[in-house]
């Protein structure tokens, strides 16, 4: 049995504050976690849960031990913090033939992770432990053309070599399955996401085209931006948990962690239950549940079938939960008509029709008039936009053709 124990830290306005102990219990049969808030934390008046679901500050002590529910390892506030995706592959790659635990994971992702919580052996300070050592990789600071070059490398080997452990320190804190890195412009952080090698359509590009398309429907879109250096495209997209303060970190969660989820369990979701968390935790519930209405028929119209629970997030604004800029939309081309969501829309369930969106608006507060002028207004924008904004992202024609099937709801209407 292994057992690993890991103080977890907070950022608040003065820097990284000791919040808790994590202890994760490693088991032949089973995984979990237990955490306890400390006495000091607990005491201030600025604090922040870990985990606003699973770790609640409200009604607790600091006797109180959590443990992790049948079936997690770790808790959902932690794992938020931990890599997914591309960040676990570059792991896998950098720690040869040990397959890397939940804790590695955790303790070995840098300083870049989503959020605001961070980690280290004692309550001092953070520090990150790596199973190649304590620190950061070599070659922190590189530019975008060798992110690009080392992102690509990194696809085509089996194992990380010392050039590429750069790679970790930017890449392996961020989640998604995309490769990507975190990187700075003009001194505020952005995410820079690269094509991978299986790409089969400039993924890159239509992210971009597509994101641009929500803005133009009045969605919440963070900064974006676009380089193409040496033949690679890199899509860049600003942080919206970070800002040019170093110091400043917004705490985040997922759908997954505010709905208390597992993995498995995300196509048993729906709309209606991320609503529900506004209405319980939120600070502008009104606004946010018609951005999200707006969030679920945009994701209809484009035909992006990526809608998981980790890919709807919240930000504490220091009085309650927000939801967080819109990310990671990508239409998929599609040869049949039927389109689905992974989370549930409206009566119909999971089917990705207007007239099912329509019909679920009262999980909005909104009227079915209501409903329909949102629907019919985001529609029309689609429906006159998209192939402007695929033009202006520099998309081939055959390619856009390819997607226009990805907008017949929007044509439809």
């Amino acid at each position: 049995m292994a057992v690993i124990e890991t103080y977890v830290f907070v950022h608040l306005a003065e820097g990284p504050v000791p919040a808790g102990l994590l202890t994760m219990t490693d088991e032949q049969r089973t995984q979990f976690s237990t955490f306890a808030y400390g006495r000091r934390y607990l005491e201030r008046p600025d604090r922040i849960p870990v985990d606003p679901v699973a770790l609640s500050l409200t009604g607790g002590s600091a006797d109180q031990t959590f443990r992790t529910e049948e079936g997690f390892a770790v808790f959902g506030g932690i794992r938020d913090a931990a890599p997914d995706g591309w960040g676990q592959y570059l792991m896998y790659k950098a720690m040869g033939d040990r397959t890397p635990t939940e804790a590695d994971l955790i303790l070995a992702s840098g300083d870049y992770r989503v959020g605001a919580l961070a980690f280290g052996p004692t309550p001092a300070q953070p520090k990150r432990i790596t199973p190649w050592g304590e620190g950061d990789a070599p070659g922190e600071h590189f530019n975008l053309a060798e992110l690009a070059e080392a992102a690509e490398r990194a696809q085509k080997v089996d194992l990380l070599d010392e050039n590429l452990r750069k790679l970790l320190t930017a890449g392996s804190s961020l989640g998604g399955a995309r490769p990507k890195a975190a990187t700075e412009i003009d001194g505020q952080p952005w995410i820079a996401k690269f094509q991978a090698q299986k790409d089969t359509f400039p993924e890159c590009r239509v992210e971009l085209a597509t994101m641009r398309l929500a803005k133009d429907c009045g969605l919440d879109v963070p900064a974006l931006g676009f380089e193409n250096i040496l033949g690679r495209d890199i899509y860049m997209i600003e942080r919206f948990d970070r800002s040019m303060n170093k110091q400043h970190r917004t705490p985040f969660a997922s759908g997954l962690t505010m709905l208390a989820a597992h993995e498995s369990e995300v196509s048993q979701y729906n709309y209606r239950d991320l609503a529900a968390v506004l209405r319980q935790h939120g600070t502008m519930v009104k606004t946010d549940l018609n951005e999200l209405f707006k969030r679920m028929v945009f994701n209809i119209l484009v035909t992006n079938d990526d809608d998981h629970l980790r890919n709807h997030g919240f930000l504490y604004d220091g009085d309650g939960w927000r939801l967080s800029p819109l990310y990671d939309v990508v239409p998929k081309p599609q040869i049949g008509f039927e389109r689905r969501l992974v989370l549930g829309v409206g009566p119909q369930g999971r089917d990705a029709t207007l007239a099912n969106a329509i019909a679920g608006a009262p999980d909005f507060d909104l009227s079915l008039e209501e409903a329909k002028t949102v629907t019919a207004e985001l529609a029309g924008t689609v429906a006159n936009g998209w192939e402007k904004a695929f033009r202006e992202a520099s998309i081939n024609a055959a390619d856009i053709a390819r997607f226009a099937t990805c907008f017949r709801e929007a044509q439809a209407s």
